[in-house]
């Protein structure tokens, strides 16, 4: 067998295909598809695989976004697979936004404080910038962030739209609300 460390989540779930067929038509907004099978391990156990993809909807046909990205930079976001990993998605993320799109950068650490105010999608040098200027370290005041991020999200708020907070953390909040 091989060693417990060297067998890691990621990869079982890398495993599988994710081309799974699509709904038929809008009215099926999304098409499940299953699978199970005996557990290797354990014959008195099952796996179930469920897979669940939505109907496809043209990106010229979606409405306009109000992205809230809330990002934690306390320290222990520090590592490059955490804040560095998070900054070059969100710079892919940034190639795919339109002219009527808007995206926010809200931070938290021992404070909380607004990086990048709703800003036009394609102003993709004032994004980057942003992006450039986040840092980790500190505590992790995550309560705060999340209530500056939605106030964010309610100040540019698009009728009709796709309106949302994304928060992207390693999850340990040690200040303010911490469960």
């Amino acid at each position: 067998l091989p060693r417990k460390d060297a067998v890691r989540v990621e990869e079982m779930i890398n495993y599988f295909s994710y081309d799974y067929p699509l709904p038929q038509n809008k009215r099926t907004p999304f098409r499940v598809t299953t699978e199970i099978a005996p557990a290797p391990w354990n014959k008195n156990k099952h796996l179930l695989h469920i897979g669940i993809k939505g109907y496809n909807v043209a990106a010229s046909k979606l409405p306009p976004a109000n992205l809230v990205f809330l990002v934690d930079v306390s320290g222990s976001m520090q590592s490059a697979n955490k804040l560095g990993l998070l900054k070059s998605s969100l710079k892919l993320l940034t190639k795919r936004l339109r002219k009527h799109d808007r995206i926010s950068l809200v931070v938290y650490a021992g404070a909380s404080g607004v990086v990048l105010p709703p800003t036009a999608g394609n102003n993709t040098a004032a994004i980057t910038a942003a992006l450039d200027s986040l840092s980790a370290g500190g505590s992790t005041n995550g309560a705060a962030g999340i209530r500056l991020a939605y106030a964010v999200a309610q100040q540019a708020f698009i009728k009709g739209g796709i309106n949302r907070v994304i928060l992207a953390t390693d999850g340990d909040f040690n200040v303010g609300t911490v469960s």
